[in-house]
């Protein structure tokens, strides 16, 4: 498309490149997060937290750009939609600072133990806010122009609880794989029970939410089926089954033994869940109605961000490649549990 419709529409997809990034990358160490609850012993908590020690501040630089590209893009949408969640916006700022906290201050305290629960409950706390935030926009949001009509509470629902778990589990699914590439012996084996059970779970959990929106036929914006149908569009029939196929592979790699294999499909399977619902969504930004030339800044502006923004991608791609290939490796307990 021409004009002002179609670099909107770029930055649409632009936004939904950078909601990857960080949902992936970000998720995995709220994973590792996560996964540290579920062991006392502080020789693995230890371990744990070094597989993501030099990594996690990189990860959230996505979430800063995500932030600073939706309030040039789409202003719009960083003014009203992040109003009208504020609640759940406060919680995962609070939360961000909690797991934070957690994971500096336990690297210096002599007695670790609840600067870890800290860690992980504020890891949860922040998959938690990422899926009622989500969830509360997917859901679909009403304004009198720039006035929200809706109440305090309605990101609070069925399916944003659906959403939540869903993200939980998908979680600590990205944490266990990251896990198994990162660490060896006993913990790798326990990360890949881990893996395959929250995958078995996350796997449920996203068909069930894509059961609630096909039944709901209010919701058919999200699977291809506008306009108060129900069921599910054959592309995301085909984008959701490719889904699933990399989610076997995830199992399949698991099974084998293979120590990157699992993330790389972890990687895979989250591009075709967002293809699958960022394609029936498209234009549209906010449901059920805001698309993204409504709500884009002016044309130029637009421009001008690309030119930046084109610049700078690069740049933090290079960065956090160099992280990642800094703190490469393989990180173990100093004393191995039997």
């Amino acid at each position: 498309m021409d004009g002002p419709m179609g670099i909107a529409e770029a930055w649409y997809w632009i936004v939904a490149l950078l909601l990857w990034l960080y949902v992936f990358t970000d998720g995995f160490d709220l994973g590792v997060g996560f996964l540290c609850l579920h062991t006392d012993d502080e020789a693995w908590r230890d371990a744990m937290t070094e597989t993501i020690d030099g990594v996690w501040h990189a990860n959230q630089t996505w979430l800063v750009m995500l932030g600073g590209v939706l309030f040039g893009a789409f202003p719009l949408v960083y003014g009203t939609v992040l109003a009208a969640l504020y609640l759940p916006a406060g919680l995962l700022l609070f939360a961000l600072m909690a797991r934070g906290i957690g994971l500096e201050y336990r690297a210096e305290a002599e007695r670790k133990r609840g600067w870890s629960v800290l860690f992980g409950i504020g890891s949860v706390a922040v998959v938690l806010a990422h899926g009622f935030l989500l969830g509360g926009i997917l859901q679909g949001m009403h304004f009198d122009g720039l006035r929200y009509t809706g109440g305090a509470f309605d990101w609070f629902s069925p399916f944003t609880v659906l959403v939540a778990l869903t993200l939980l589990f998908l979680y600590a699914m990205f944490g266990a794989a990251w896990l198994v590439l990162k660490t060896e012996g006993a913990l790798q084996a326990k990360a890949r029970q881990w893996g395959a059970r929250y995958g078995a779970a996350a796997v449920v959990m996203l068909v069930v939410v894509i059961g609630y929106v096909a039944l709901h036929g209010n919701m058919g914006y999200l699977v291809g089926r506008p306009g108060g149908q129900g069921g599910l569009s054959p592309m995301f029939i085909g984008l959701a089954l490719a889904a699933v196929l990399c989610a076997a592979f995830y199992f399949q790699a698991l099974g084998k033994g293979r120590d990157g294999q699992p993330l790389g499909w972890c990687a895979a399977m989250l591009a075709f869940v967002f293809a699958a619902f960022g394609g029936s969504l498209f234009p549209v930004i906010v449901p059920p109605g805001l698309t993204a030339a409504q709500a884009a800044s002016p044309a130029g502006m637009l421009r001008v961000m690309l030119a930046v923004i084109g610049g700078l991608m690069p740049v933090i791609l290079f960065y956090n490649a160099y992280q990642y290939r800094v703190f490469r490796g393989k990180a173990a307990p100093e004393n191995e549990i039997e």
